[in-house]
């Protein structure tokens, strides 16, 4: 099958729920699961350099959520993960190998590859992208921006309700033009909470998990008319600030461009990793952005009360 996400057309011998499908044709990305299904040891091969540990770690053995190696041969990179999934990438970004113990679930598998993996591709590829769920209203891109557990998720989910199209949601690649900044299309699910899901829809099982493995809800934007398609021109930026007990919150407040620049940069996507190149090509775009729209915060005082209060607050803003 192949899909369409994040300007990429991926084609993929694994049923991916999160992309949308895309008329059969040329492929900038290949995936295929290795059929052997069995486990493979953890730690670097011989024939690879170390490249990248998580800060985040696995809850049951305390290591490494995530870890990336690279070979000494070819240039390819191994991303692995402390659940045994595995995804090899070769040095281009156009074929990607996913690799899964038997106890291991394909969903899983599959929201690693449409999340990380593909970020990870888009910055291989040059391409700079966000922490950000996009909303378009009035034919603009509207941009939320934030670290896990910012409320990224919860807020597109929120506009999404009021009927407005979500145009990605976790990560926000960019497409610079000659006057402007575009933001693509991405998957066409929202993950949520299943405290988010129980005041938004009155119980966590009103929407289905992604996996039985991971707690989160699925919400389908296919399913609810609310899918955004193509490249949208961004129209404005929110930074998200998630505080619980924040005094008057919800509020939002101006940024200056110095304070926008800094917030952006620190909230692209896989900005640990890669060389000084690409590092100049990412304050070039977010230079463009903060040049050409406004750039806010939106503190949400990170409470379940407060959610509908905020929907209301960012819909009058963004009118």
């Amino acid at each position: 099958m192949v899909y369409c996400v994040y300007g990429l057309r991926i084609a993929s011998d694994l049923p991916l729920p999160g992309p949308a499908l895309a008329d059969r044709g040329a492929a900038d990305v290949t995936f295929a699961m290795d059929p052997s299904r069995r486990s493979w040891p953890d730690g670097p091969r011989r024939s690879e350099t170390f490249w990248y540990h998580s800060e985040w770690t696995d809850d049951a053995t305390g290591a490494p959520g995530l870890s990336i190696y690279r070979s000494l041969a070819d240039g390819a990179f191994r991303i692995r993960y402390s659940d045994g999934v595995e995804f090899l990438i070769d040095a281009d970004g156009r074929h990607i190998i996913g690799r899964a113990p038997s106890d291991a679930s394909l969903a899983d598998v599959a929201c690693y590859l449409t999340g990380p993996v593909l970020g990870f591709v888009l910055r291989q590829r040059g391409i700079v992208a966000l922490h950000a769920s996009a909303v378009e209203m009035g034919g603009h891109a509207f941009l939320f921006v934030g670290d896990a557990r910012s409320g990224k998720s919860t807020t597109a989910a929120i506009l999404a309700r009021m009927g407005h199209r979500v145009i990605t949601e976790d990560i926000a690649a960019l497409e610079v033009d000659e006057d402007t900044v575009s933001v693509r299309a991405g998957c066409t699910e929202i993950a949520l909470r299943p405290d988010t899901v129980a005041v938004m829809y009155g119980s966590p099982e009103a929407l289905p998990r992604f996996s039985d493995t991971w707690d989160k809800r699925r919400l389908d934007l296919t399913e609810a008319g609310t899918l955004a398609a193509g490249s949208t021109t961004i129209g404005g930026v929110y930074m998200l600030t998630n505080r619980a007990g924040t005094r008057d919150a919800p509020y939002l407040e101006p940024m200056s461009s110095g304070e926008a620049m800094a917030e952006l940069l620190a909230n692209v996507y896989g900005n640990r990793l890669f060389h000084e190149e690409l590092r100049l090509r990412e304050l070039d775009v977010v230079h463009r952005v903060v040049g050409t729209v406004p750039v806010k915060v939106a503190v949400t005082g990170a409470e379940p009360r407060l959610i509908e209060r905020f929907g209301a607050m960012l819909l009058a803003d963004l009118s």
